[in-house]
């Protein structure tokens, strides 16, 4: 019971934090296209695993992330996200000045993932993450609706054919836009 309590706290704590994390993403990607320094945060929080989406009249520019927490604050992951996300995503080419005008960033936090056998009523707000050998392959919560989308989404994303032997589990995570 103590246990659940402190999580809820962790995970409440997490929600009020993130207009801060929203305005430091949007700092962050700003500094890194227009070559300027890195905005310092101003509070230090639980360290999170953190991506940081990058998108402009509803197509995505860049993400970029981790599932494991790399520095010692969410608000430190947040601004690492958002910089590879504005010029370091191979998938998308770097952000340019004009880019910036009218820009969003969603922030996802990840609380934790758990082991799943199928994606059978796998909901579109939790994630799914395949792991297939040393290859890994992503669907952040909100990235589409259909359980079996998402794993052909993910197997794509991991490189993997959709027969091959993985494991799967679900992302937990709370996000947020603007």
């Amino acid at each position: 019971m103590v246990a659940i309590a402190f999580a809820m706290a962790v995970l409440q704590m997490a929600q009020d934090r993130m207009p801060a994390l929203i305005d430091l993403a949007k700092s962050a990607v700003r500094a890194e296209v227009l070559g300027k320094s890195t905005p310092k945060p101003t509070t230090k929080t639980e360290t999170k695993a953190v991506f940081v989406t990058i998108e402009k009249a509803g197509k995505v520019l860049g993400c970029r992330g981790s599932l494991e927490p790399r520095t010692s604050s969410a608000e430190e992951d947040v601004i690492l996200a958002a910089r590879g996300a504005a010029a370091h995503d191979p998938r998308y080419r770097p952000l340019t000045k004009s880019d910036l005008d009218g820009f969003q960033v969603t922030v996802t936090l990840v609380n934790r993932l758990e082991p799943i056998s199928t994606v059978d009523g796998l909901q579109p707000a939790d994630g799914l993450v395949l792991e297939a050998g040393n290859k890994k392959g992503i669907v952040l919560p909100w990235e589409g609706k259909d359980p079996k989308v998402r794993l052909k989404w993910a197997c794509q994303k991991a490189g993997v054919a959709d027969s091959q032997p993985r494991k799967l589990f679900r992302l937990i995570a709370i996000r947020s836009r603007g």
